[in-house]
């Protein structure tokens, strides 16, 4: 299961925004790690994406090689996409995409309240070249 998880008074200055993956009472990875010292937006990036007839969002988590992007997107005439990415040195080593639908909230109003930065490397939703 992969769970992108924020508090309740998370903001540009408060709370956090946590990658989470593996089942429940047994997470195989949380990032970045819940500690005073750790600002989640160092790690974190977002973005918005434009389609013809839809459009979507996504945040890419940033842990040393390693890249997980979570993301939703429609567009016409492929649909919804869901899922995450893992990139190793900007490669894509898997794709997951969402086998339930997803409940999301990622929007340009999140990622502004959040003080997250934009990422400048957009990212390409796996399946769509």
């Amino acid at each position: 299961m992969v769970s992108v998880c924020a508090s309740h008074d998370f903001s540009s200055s408060n709370g956090y925004l946590q990658y989470r993956f593996g089942e429940k009472g047994a997470l195989e990875l949380a990032f970045p790690p819940l500690t005073e010292s750790t600002r989640s937006s160092q790690y974190i990036q977002a973005r918005t994406l434009m389609f013809a007839g839809g459009g979507g969002a996504y945040l890419r988590f940033i842990k040393e090689q390693y890249n997980y992007i979570v993301y939703t997107a429609i567009g016409k005439g492929w649909g919804a996409k869901d899922g995450v990415a893992v990139e190793k040195n900007s490669q894509l080593i898997t794709n997951l995409e969402c086998q339930d639908i997803p409940i999301s909230k990622l929007n340009e109003e999140f990622f502004s309240r959040a003080g997250l930065s934009v990422d400048q490397d957009e990212f390409q939703i796996p399946g769509l070249d």
